[in-house]
């Protein structure tokens, strides 16, 4: 009976031992799970930190397709433009030396042509040429266009594609300041002088009774009107306006602007970058920033309504 009792005891003792170690696993088990689930949320909190939203990430990858597809339609985002000039047509195209020999291009034209190009990410590469060879340079592929001061006649419209017409240069009567010549009218019996060798010659010539004269060169023949020994001269408008900065006691009066007598940009056919140059110099032409590049080289005389 003893034994009985005993056997019964350790059969009871092995149960709650077994129940004890029973619960043991299943805490463990339950505190392993639940570790775990804190673990792959922690995780997950972290991949959605790091990880944009898919909504997020085709925007980004949107607007960079957009920007791309921008520069990659603009024919001038990042490139260099070499651009003709006859850079000794002071006030529109000229250069000015440093004193260490360095020399930058100066001049309403290359203004205009810098800030076209450069609204569009481009940079200018300005090459000087006698303004005969422009025509032959562009033809050649020597330069991608010209700078301007270069009429659109029909003659060059064979060859060139030209862009809107930005300037009319407008001849000038040029007189002491004591007088007062606003037309050629008002010179008819005057003395007149012109530049040798120009169509300032048959203008002088057209005013009636007018005694003329032909010398060589704008200064030159400035000078004959401050000596007194002609009452005025017809000379390039933008070329006396210069003249007069450093020379008192004259005046000039601008005559009607001649439509043939005008600055447009001169494009081989079918350049990439024609439609562009235009289409921004016609938007410079509306919001009025053409007219302040005119203005600051000449005068507001020189901006046509």
């Amino acid at each position: 009976m003893k034994k009985i009792a005993l056997l019964l005891c350790a059969v009871l003792t092995a149960g709650a031992l077994t129940a004890c170690s029973g619960g043991a696993d299943a805490t463990t088990a339950v505190s392993q799970t639940a570790a775990q689930e804190a673990a792959d949320k922690d995780g997950a909190g972290k991949d959605a930190a790091d990880t944009p939203a898919a909504g997020a990430e085709e925007k980004s990858d949107e607007a960079g397709e957009n920007s791309a597809d921008t520069a990659a339609e603009n024919p001038f985002s990042g490139k260099t433009v070499k651009v003709g000039c006859s850079a000794t047509f002071v006030p529109f195209e000229s250069i000015e030396m440093a004193a260490d020999g360095s020399k930058t291009y100066v001049g309403m034209n290359i203004d205009i042509v810098k800030a076209v190009v450069e609204k569009n990410g481009g940079q200018v590469e300005f090459v000087d040429m006698p303004f005969k060879s422009l025509m032959a340079a562009i033809q050649a592929g020597q330069i991608d266009f010209c700078s301007g001061g270069m009429a659109p006649t029909a003659e060059r419209e064979k060859t060139l594609d030209f862009s809107e017409i930005f300037f009319y240069p407008r001849n000038a009567i040029v007189y002491r300041a004591e007088d007062n010549y606003p037309d050629l009218d008002s010179l008819k019996g005057k003395k007149i002088a012109y530049v040798f060798g120009t169509n300032y010659q048959q203008v002088a010539e057209s005013v009636e009774g007018a005694e003329t004269v032909g010398i060589q060169g704008s200064p030159a023949c400035i000078e004959e009107v401050k000596s007194k020994r002609a009452d005025a001269c017809i000379v390039d408008g933008a070329g006396a306006t210069e003249f007069l900065k450093n020379n008192e006691g004259l005046k000039l009066s601008l005559m009607d602007k001649v439509d043939d007598d005008c600055f447009a940009i001169g494009f081989p056919k079918e350049s990439p970058y024609y439609e562009t140059f235009n289409n921004t110099l016609k938007e410079m032409m509306e919001n009025g920033e053409l007219d302040d590049i005119i203005a600051s080289h000449l005068s507001e005389q020189f901006i046509l309504d």
